[in-house]
């Protein structure tokens, strides 16, 4: 009975649901910033960054709106998602590896899998 929304392979967690909500992201935003957005391995976690350098050719006027969206990925699932324009510098600044290997909320430590908690998110983003 388990349903999770799942973007080009990456589910989105309850957290996540509710930030996208908050900050006005839709699933399109997304994917686009999955697609295009810049990607960085940093403290255990994939950070797709969408900067101006981002944007494609012709399509300034119609993703201007995106330019700093951040979404951090880890384990095929999207904890959380931000808008700060200058976050890529915050970003690099992150050491490459973690310092300690902690569980994410919501995750199983023996199995990184997903507890029962994930359930029914499409009703609540959408």
């Amino acid at each position: 009975m388990m349903k999770a929304m799942s973007i080009a392979r990456v589910r989105i967690s309850r957290h996540a649901a509710k930030r996208l909500a908050q900050r006005g992201i839709s699933l399109e935003d997304v994917h686009l910033v999955l697609r295009l957005g810049r990607k960085l391995h940093r403290t255990g976690v994939t950070f797709y960054f969408f900067g101006r350098r981002q944007i494609p050719r012709g399509l300034e006027r119609e993703l201007e709106r995106l330019e700093g969206t951040t979404l951090l990925v880890r384990n095929g699932y999207l904890i959380t998602a931000y808008r700060n324009k200058r976050a890529i510098a915050v970003i690099k600044k992150k050491s490459k590896r973690r310092a300690r290997r902690s569980p994410v909320l919501g995750m199983s430590p023996a199995t990184e899998a997903p507890l029962a908690l994930e359930v029914d998110l499409w009703g609540r983003c959408a």
